[in-house]
């Protein structure tokens, strides 16, 4: 059996609307006005796809109209099709502007910066969901989060990629603790070391940050090992030892007194990113998260601005 051409796919997909429209009416003149056109134009478009496709669609009488055997076929189809069609841009309309967003980000950034930031969110109206994956797994899927805060040296090829922030590391200890300059043979700093941040490649560690900050003959010890950076640095206000800090995590401690910064502050070649598709991130919705995140980084910066 020969499959329908192209041509006269396009003719009769084109008329789907007005097809459904008299299939759901059953009538040429109130098709013709809920579709603002005029009852003539839509008899002749009836009558031009009937002389493409050799037979007619519909049956005309005094009183109605009626679809043919095969009419009947079709508009059903030009229905479905038009309901599809419909649902579909009903669901891009409401993914561009809906309020109920998912972001995906680290666990220690979620409760070191953005948790306390909620309420800013919530005041701008933003239905936001914030999920917690350490991995960053990807996004945009089924089920997936439609964006994500991504700390690296970026960026990530096949995704739109916003740089939120530059990152910087600096020393950080309890308020009240030993500074860590003063360390001696006899009484080394205790260093609190995040395990995921030695291992990841982004320069978050003692080794680096001692050498870059010429303090790398400071005694130290081993110290204890944690897999959050958030655990270190809730640690170190224990007064467990010292931590590194890095920006966006610590100024929220800083400015409430709990942590200090003890040490040079020493830029990353790693920063924060906002990750997502190309296409979402054409939505109202990421540029209002977007604009929202960027608003927080520049209160953050603010607050390390007064201490440093």
């Amino acid at each position: 059996m020969n499959k329908p051409s192209s041509d006269l796919l396009r003719k009769v997909s084109a008329a789907a609307p007005l097809l459904s429209a008299i299939y759901r009416t059953g009538s040429f003149s109130t098709a013709a006005e809920d579709l603002g056109q005029t009852q003539s134009s839509v008899s002749h478009k009836i009558r031009s796809l009937e002389e493409v496709l050799g037979y007619a669609l519909f049956s005309r009488t005094t009183r109605q109209v009626e679809p043919t055997r095969q009419g009947e076929l079709i508009c059903r189809a030009a229905q479905i099709c038009v309901e599809t069609l419909s649902d579909a841009l009903d669901r891009v309309a409401r993914a561009n502007t809906s309020h109920d967003m998912v972001l995906s980000l680290p666990s220690s950034l979620a409760m070191k910066w953005l948790v306390p930031a909620m309420s800013r969110a919530q005041d701008r109206g933003l239905g936001l969901t914030l999920q917690i994956d350490d991995s960053l797994s990807e996004i945009g899927g089924v089920g997936q989060a439609q964006m994500a805060i991504r700390f690296g040296a970026g960026p990530y090829p096949g995704l739109h990629a916003q740089s939120l922030s530059k990152c910087a590391v600096v020393a950080v200890s309890a308020k009240a603790g030993r500074r860590l300059a003063d360390a001696t043979r006899d009484r080394p700093a205790r260093l609190l070391r995040d395990i995921r941040a030695q291992e990841d490649g982004t320069g978050l560690t003692w080794s680096d940050y001692l050498q870059k900050s010429s303090m790398d003959a400071i005694p130290t010890e081993g110290g204890v090992q944690f897999e959050r950076t958030d655990l270190a640095l809730q640690a170190s206000i224990g007064g467990l030892g010292y931590a590194l800090g890095r920006t966006l995590l610590i100024e929220a401690d800083v400015g409430d007194g709990l942590l200090v910064m003890d040490g040079p502050v020493i830029a990353l070649r790693s920063r924060y990113w906002l990750v997502t598709s190309a296409d979402y991130a054409q939505t109202e919705s990421y540029q209002r998260v977007s604009g929202w995140l960027v608003s927080e980084v520049k209160r953050s910066a603010a607050l390390l601005s007064a201490f440093a």
